[in-house]
């Protein structure tokens, strides 16, 4: 399973995505803040892995009877602010280089206020599925999160998020992305979930050397 990448109109003149801010950012972060604690990523043990430069990847337990299938999570520390790394996740040239098996990435509706955008995406996601294209729909909130579901295409489900969330001194940021696959065809859950876990460490490792590179 393939890292998928989303992205919001952040100006005319490129098929960005962008995350339009709410104009509250002290409210939000503080929100942010308080909300991590209740997180996956507040355990000790994945702090301590984080803070050693580890891409953290677990599969997320689904309570959802309707989401029997693959949901993985993973988180990233990198040594810059939201701003920096929303540039990089939400051009789709950048995108290219990172997300493993992303062949196309293009706009094809969006608010004018970059609230959301459509999406269509080609990838090959991994040797159990053929190349896919799907269009995904974007809500943003720039620079801290991001939310997709699948509107069309060929998997049957596909939906995630993005959550960026800036450390209390501003040296770093914690990268979230979490994911959930259905393909629509009987597939065993592990092999989805072993896929998704195999991918999304060398995914955002990827994202983080990007990100660090051209700081």
């Amino acid at each position: 399973m393939r890292l998928t990448h989303t992205k919001c109109a952040m100006s005319s003149r490129s098929l960005k995505l962008a995350f339009i801010s709410v104009g509250l950012a002290g409210a939000l972060l503080t929100s942010l803040a308080v909300a991590v604690e209740a997180r996956w990523v507040a355990d000790r043990d994945v702090q301590r892995r984080l803070a050693h430069g580890e891409v953290v990847v677990e599969a997320a337990t689904a309570s959802d009877p309707d989401r029997p299938r693959g949901r993985v999570r993973a988180a990233v520390r990198i040594s810059a602010p939201p701003e920096t790394i929303w540039a990089v996740i939400t051009d789709c040239r950048e995108a290219l280089q990172f997300v493993p098996g992303l062949k196309l990435c293009r706009r094809v509706d969006g608010a004018p206020d970059g609230r959301w955008a459509d999406i269509e995406q080609e990838i090959h996601y991994s040797w159990f599925l053929p190349t896919v294209d799907n269009v995904l729909r974007a809500d943003c909130d720039r620079p801290h999160r991001i939310d997709f579901h699948r509107l069309s295409g060929d998997l049957k489900q596909e939906e995630g998020s993005w959550l960026l969330t800036p450390s209390p001194d501003g040296s770093a940021t914690l990268v979230e992305y979490e994911m959930y696959l259905d393909p629509g065809f009987w597939i065993p859950q592990w092999l989805i979930t072993r896929t998704l876990r195999k991918d999304l460490p060398a995914a955002l490792a990827g994202l983080r050397e990007r990100v660090e590179r051209h700081r």
